[in-house]
């Protein structure tokens, strides 16, 4: 099975997009790491849409400058139904640029843990040391996988050297796809990106 690196789609005009972390979630860095909210998790919390940006239309994938994988109501059934990953739902509100709610029913998917499946050797890119000490790219420029330390039971994951970075196996990918969801970009493993 192939796997792709999963992206919001940024280069949408038509897509909204969130810029700016809500000032009452604490600990932000956690749906960007894998590392579980749990009841640390404020109730009731919202995200504006970035002024610099005039889309205004909601993607189910939806793009920010967060490092969140942030989805829609249909995208988090979906995943749901198909996602094999440990996933922490995290509700939210999106407030237009004028503070207005124009969603409340949207969701940062916190993929939780992440894989050591990169095949440091081959892939490209600069690498940084994290806050636990650990090697990381902080940039990717080409990537691929470990095949033999991939477990074939997952189909979502977090990787390990850049746990912001979301892969999707190519079945889940299929069934995206054909429920019409929008606002995502799938990078293949080994082509060339630049993703910080």
């Amino acid at each position: 099975m192939n796997w792709f690196i999963l992206e919001g789609d940024s280069t949408n005009e038509a897509f909204c997009q969130i810029w700016k972390f809500p000032t009452a979630l604490p600990k932000f860095h956690r749906p960007s790491r894998g590392i579980a909210m749990g009841s640390e998790y404020p109730a009731g919390l919202r995200f504006q849409m970035a002024p610099e940006v005039k889309g205004n239309l909601i993607a189910d994938v939806v793009p920010n400058a967060l490092g969140y994988f942030m989805v829609s109501k249909r995208m988090k059934e979906l995943l749901s139904q198909h996602a094999t990953a440990d996933i922490e739902y995290l509700p939210f509100s999106l407030l237009n640029t004028k503070g207005r709610v124009v969603a409340d029913d949207l969701h940062i998917v916190n993929v939780l843990g992440t894989r050591d499946w990169a095949d440091i050797d081959r892939s490209f890119g600069a690498r940084r040391t994290s806050l636990e000490g650990e090697r990381e790219f902080e940039r990717i420029r080409r990537l691929y996988l470990r095949d033999d330390a991939v477990d074939p039971s997952t189909n979502l994951f977090r990787l390990g050297a850049m746990p912001k970075l979301i892969l999707m196996r190519e079945d889940l990918r299929e069934h995206f796809e054909r429920a019409g969801m929008t606002g995502a970009v799938f990078h293949g493993l080994g082509v060339k990106v630049d993703i910080q």
